[in-house]
């Protein structure tokens, strides 16, 4: 269902939640359905073609393509979001949507913080490709059989290898990741690479200046993008990136000039619109515990609770020990009673010692 919570006049709020995993929303624009049942369209075979029209081939491929695009990228921006909660960030939601996803996330304002939240996502897709590599090599008994080839990322770069139905899904799955791990490195923002640039130009010419130089690059590798995609046949996928890039870059300038003119308001930082200030250029927040610091901290306080409980229980029960044996004498305690209370004789000698060797 369409969330309420979010105006519906911004496209991007067109989605509908599917599920959440580790307090992070997951959604998925209405439109990411419609591409899906469009591109199963367009891959049935035409009449002219001659081939026989099987429509349980074209959705097994057309399905398990669009899984096994939805898991890499649904995990990539997994990533970012961990990522941003280790350096003390937060992360609450993910939409998934034509162009791939949006993480958004609101890392501490500092070049390193955003620097770990940005690079946490490709490594996701590095690890991916390695484990896909080490299954084919150990499968194939060749390292031929890994899809090497930028141009053609599910073919074996062995031409003499013909790949089983199951070996022709991970090269799938390898291929999918590998794409799209080498379009986020392209150093041009909004892409991953072209915030690694950001944040590496950060601590040298200062927050404002980095986003001016690397948005600049982002809208002439934007129209670069577009350029070429006019030569090239089923371009709409370039065309798109192209025109989703230069539309970020230049909302991202036209923010930092309302900051300059009118002083730095209160933005969110998600990976759709742009890094934007809290307090102005030379802002620092203040680091606050990570996710797993935050976990720790939590953990430390249930053991220390279990442990208070634990002491007063001890001591309630040593109390009506001795009032037992007050009442009624040592030869009425029980077996129970008695290792209780040689316990708590043994821990007050213990403290006793401790206490006279200081």
């Amino acid at each position: 269902m369409f969330g309420t919570e979010k105006p519906l006049d911004n496209p991007l709020n067109w989605s509908f939640r599917v599920g959440r995993l580790f307090a992070i929303d997951v959604r998925v624009h209405i439109v990411f359905i419609i591409c899906a049942i469009v591109l199963v369209w367009m891959e049935l075979p035409s009449k002219e073609s001659g081939l026989p029209v099987s429509w349980g081939q074209v959705l097994i491929h057309a399905l398990g393509t669009y899984a096994i695009l939805f898991f890499v990228v649904l995990v990539h921006e997994f990533g970012h979001c961990f990522g941003a909660r280790y350096t003390g960030g937060e992360a609450d939601e993910i939409l998934l949507w034509p162009l791939g996803g949006l993480a958004y996330v609101n890392p501490p304002h500092n070049p390193t913080a955003h620097m770990i939240t940005t690079v946490a996502g490709p490594m996701v897709n590095v690890i991916l490709c390695m484990i896909c590599t080490l299954v084919l090599v150990l499968w194939t008994g060749s390292l031929g059989a890994v899809p090497w080839n930028p141009l053609h990322p599910t073919t074996p770069i062995d031409p003499a290898i013909f790949p089983t139905t199951g070996q022709w899904w991970v090269m799938q799955f390898f291929g999918i990741s590998y794409f799209l791990l080498l379009i986020n490195l392209l150093p041009i923002f909004p892409f991953d690479g072209g915030r690694v640039v950001q944040a590496w130009l950060w601590p040298r010419k200062g927050y404002k200046a980095s986003m001016m130089i690397a948005t600049t690059t982002g809208m002439v590798g934007a129209l670069l993008v577009g350029l070429v995609a006019l030569f090239m046949e089923e371009s709409w996928l370039l065309l798109m990136i192209a025109v989703f890039g230069y539309i970020t870059c230049y909302q991202s300038r036209r923010t930092l000039r309302h900051e300059a003119e009118f002083g730095a308001g209160e933005f969110g930082y998600d990976f759709s619109q742009g890094y934007t200030s809290l307090n102005g250029d030379e802002a620092k927040a203040e680091r606050r515990p990570g996710f797993f610091e935050r976990r720790r901290a939590r953990k430390e306080a249930v053991r220390a609770a279990r442990e208070t409980q634990a002491r007063e229980e001890h001591e309630r029960a040593v109390e009506q020990i001795l009032q037992k044996i007050s009442q009624t004498g040592m030869a009425s305690l029980t077996a129970r009673e008695r290792r209780i209370l040689e316990d708590e004789t043994e821990r007050q000698r213990t403290q006793s010692d401790d206490t006279s060797s200081h």
